[in-house]
């Protein structure tokens, strides 16, 4: 059995090996930061968060339980956790199963809220970017292909391929650079919060992770024959109350959210392929050509027609 993690901050560049007897003795330090690169087959922590905790899987599943709630991480899953979650993570596989755990330090990324939300001051008020510290940080679960934040990680994956060792140094610019993409995914996260009326934060959280949910089933099937009301049934709510939260959510309807989504993948087919109207809208999820067509011209302001002739004309 393959049993090993390597792990790095600014103080260490270590490659620690993990057996039975061993891997339950390495105290890795609190409320720093430093990378933690694993390849394991089992494997389980009581207490996994640490600091501001990413944990990011390249292969295989980890399962992770956070403030109550669980979240079965796959390949390009990653979850985010302050340190004052409680939960456990485990790891219980016949195969090698890798990941990448990142810690950001509290001053780090608070130092980088605070100057993102006061740019023009010359003193950053380190007071001002505490959100990411408080219960009042949404942990969830993301995909790495949809975030700023997650093509860090994609990127990272690819050099720890290339060099599991990770001999290079990682410089403070580094964490400071996550930080930045944390921040820039969470600046609409922060505000979404913000939109939903609910007297404890808890309850604000869990509705929001379950309205993002539906997006991202949304965002999954949008092409299929889905209603609103098995995207709520889904998330477990009402439809009334996913209606409302999503369009206070996201500013738009679920309904319209879909159209818009399968126009845009319309038209980007339409640009890359030679394929006929009828054929598109079908592949798109409209149920005629007359009504995707009508939709399509209202939305960009000119025809499928008229984007085939542009582009494929002799």
């Amino acid at each position: 059995m393959r049993n090993y993690r390597i792990f790095k901050n600014k103080f260490a560049n270590m490659l620690e090996l993990f057996t039975e007897k061993t891997k339950g003795l390495i105290q890795l330090p609190q409320n720093s930061s430093l990378i933690n690169y694993s390849v394991l087959n089992e494997f389980y922590s009581a207490k996994p968060y640490r600091s501001f905790s990413i944990k990011y899987v390249v292969q295989g599943e980890e399962l992770y339980a956070v403030n109550g709630n669980k979240y079965l991480l796959r390949n390009g899953d990653y979850l985010l956790a302050n340190s004052l979650s409680e939960g456990y993570a485990e790891v219980d596989s016949k195969s090698d199963v890798k990941g990448i755990c990142i810690d950001v330090a509290p001053d780090i990324l608070s130092e980088v809220l605070a100057t993102c939300m006061l740019p023009s001051e010359t003193e950053t008020d380190l007071s001002l970017g505490t959100f990411f510290h408080t219960p009042q940080f949404l942990e969830q679960k993301y995909r790495a292909n949809q975030t700023q934040l997650g093509q860090v990680m994609l990127a990272l994956e690819r050099k720890l391929a290339e060099n599991p060792s990770l001999s290079e140094a990682l410089s403070k610019e580094f964490y400071y650079c996550v930080a930045e993409k944390i921040v820039a995914d969470h600046v609409p996260v922060i505000r979404q919060l913000q939109t939903i009326k609910a007297v404890k934060s808890e309850t604000r959280k869990t509705l929001l992770r379950r309205i993002m949910k539906g997006k991202q089933f949304l965002d999954d099937f949008f092409t299929k024959p889905i209603t609103i009301e098995q995207v709520a049934k889904d998330v477990a709510l009402s439809e009334y109350h996913f209606l409302r939260l999503f369009k206070s959510v996201y500013n738009i309807s679920p309904y319209q959210y879909i159209i818009l989504k399968r126009l845009n993948y319309a038209k980007s087919l339409l640009e890359r392929e030679k394929i006929s109207i009828t054929a598109l809208a079908l592949l798109t999820g409209f149920s005629d050509v007359h009504g995707f067509s009508k939709a399509f011209k209202k939305y960009f302001g000119y025809t499928p027609s008229d984007v085939k002739k542009n582009l494929f004309k002799t």
